[in-house]
């Protein structure tokens, strides 16, 4: 069931709106754990799969001869879909409808050739173990700064998560696309660089095409020669080996990190390529947690970082449209130390990079492997996701951008609420006195409406300004005049 990629993310992109090997594993869904815990399960190495605090769940790959073990440990067990944990026959050697290797390359080097303005081509960065290109695509486009910031997202580190390519693609398909037609697309490409590296984890991947779809590791077997692989993201320098529990020293353990930090080339190369284009803000996918979620630092221990409040007032905005669940990876999951989150946070090599985790809200690994739809409405809600992420790491909402005194009086403008909006827009002035213009544009310098206030005294007003019903998502320019002064801020429309 080969796939026209091109085509088939272009009907993403519009809903804004095999080898059978290894059928001896099942997942299983494990409800009201009883006599024991997650840290638990993990120590005695369970791969745990996913894990919903908030839904008392824990959803684990296990052999299907090895079920009964699992009997004293829940209050109800529940075995999942096969298309959860592995690709059917259909879609042996191609993912079904999810980017395969050679149609993941085959899609960015046609989006780039299809807009060299915007998209460069796929640049090799190093090789993984067994010699494959790890490539990274940046688009951005030649207006703006000539000195941007980076911006780094990052999928498929654990090979098994197919549908954080797919998010990958349709974010890149977005900006490309639209970068003529929504002002907000404009003004991340126009303010920043968006790096994208589709698959850390290549030879995983490619294994999962013609093997037993569950490798999750790189391919390493040979450093013990007892090894399984390395979890790449338990590879990573900071708080590496903190515990045996957020990462484990067993070589067949699905978080086995390995004989030391960074000493995997796929880790060596997100190391040298973070330094080297030193973002200000990241975003590392993974799949699956039902109902999705939304990780930020320390995942090392479930502690707060000193961007705590930021951490969380973004995750809340990103999360307002899909319902994905927000917090630290010991709220809402387990803890995870030498992760690829906290590294990237951890300011030691590069400048401080708020980093975010995301667990796509998928159907096991697998599960929209025959699903155009599900894989449409979960890019749709990532899609969301990443435009507010850049939004905000751009500093683009509610920042005074000129200010001409002439008067006796200052005039101001500050508290825009809320920001990103939806409908209503409120804001405060501080008024020198008498009448108040306010004009609203977008980015393109088109007015988009006016309305003055007559008659005020000097100090503090509250406005209000309602959204056209027509207006498009995007960045608007909020412009005050008043006693011969001009203030103004940016503001974001985001429905």
């Amino acid at each position: 069931m080969k796939k026209h990629y091109i085509q088939f993310l272009f009907l993403i992109l519009s809903v804004l709106v095999v080898s059978n090997a290894g059928a001896s594993e099942v997942m299983v869904r494990l409800f009201g754990l009883r006599d024991c815990s997650i840290e638990s399960l993990m120590a005695d190495g369970y791969d745990i799969a996913s894990v919903d605090h908030n839904r008392n769940y824990v959803d684990i790959v296990i052999d299907e001869s090895y079920l009964s073990t699992l009997e004293s440990k829940a209050a109800t067990i529940r075995v999942l879909p096969e298309s959860w944990v592995r690709l059917l026959p259909e879609n042996t050697d191609d993912a079904g409808f999810y980017l395969d290797p050679e149609e993941t390359w085959a899609f960015w080097t046609d989006l780039a050739a299809t807009y060299p303005g915007l998209v460069q081509s796929p640049v090799t960065q190093g090789q993984s173990f067994q010699g494959r290109d790890i490539y990274s695509i940046c688009i951005t486009s030649s207006s703006g700064p000539s000195d941007k910031p980076a911006i780094f997202f990052n999928s498929l580190i654990h090979a098994r998560e197919p549908a954080t390519n797919s998010v990958l693609a349709d974010f890149g398909l977005w900006l490309a696309t639209e970068y003529d037609n929504d002002t907000m697309a404009a003004y991340i490409l126009d303010n920043s660089k968006i790096y994208i590296i589709p698959i850390v984890n290549p030879d995983g991947y490619v294994d999962n095409m013609t093997g037993d779809n569950m490798q999750r590791k790189n391919m390493n077997y040979t450093t013990p020669v007892s090894s399984s692989g390395i979890d790449l993201n338990r590879n990573f320098g900071y708080q590496w080996e903190y515990d045996d529990l957020g990462s484990s020293p067993e070589p067949y353990d699905e978080t086995y990190r390995g004989s030391a930090a960074f000493s995997e080339p796929e880790t060596q190369v997100i190391q040298s390529f973070t330094n080297t284009i030193n973002p200000i803000g990241s975003m590392h996918y993974h799949s699956y947690a039902e109902g999705g979620m939304v990780i930020y630092s320390w995942n090392y221990v479930n502690q707060p970082t000193p961007h705590q409040s930021t951490f969380q007032s973004w995750a809340s905005a990103m999360t307002a449209q899909n319902g994905y669940q927000y917090g630290r990876c010991g709220e809402l999951m387990y803890p995870s130390n030498g992760d690829a989150c906290d590294w990237s946070y951890e300011n030691s090599e590069h400048q401080t990079c708020l980093s975010f985790g995301v667990e796509v809200d998928d159907d096991g690994f697998w599960g929209s492997q025959n699903d155009t739809l599900a894989i449409a409405e979960f890019c749709a809600e990532c899609r969301f996701m990443n435009k507010l992420l850049c939004m905000n790491l751009l500093g683009s909402v509610g920042i005074e951008v000129t200010t001409e005194a002439e008067g006796t009086g200052i005039l101001s403008v500050t508290g825009i609420s809320p920001n990103p909006v939806m409908n209503s827009l409120n804001f405060s002035a501080s008024v020198p006195s008498g009448a108040l213009f306010v004009t609203i544009f977008d980015l393109s310098g088109r007015q988009i409406d006016q309305f003055d206030v007559e008659n005020l005294e000097s100090g503090d007003c509250q406005l209000n300004w309602e959204i056209p019903a027509g207006a498009p998502n995007g960045v608007y320019m909020l412009i005050i005049e008043s006693s011969n002064q001009t203030v103004g801020s940016r503001f974001t429309v985001l429905r």
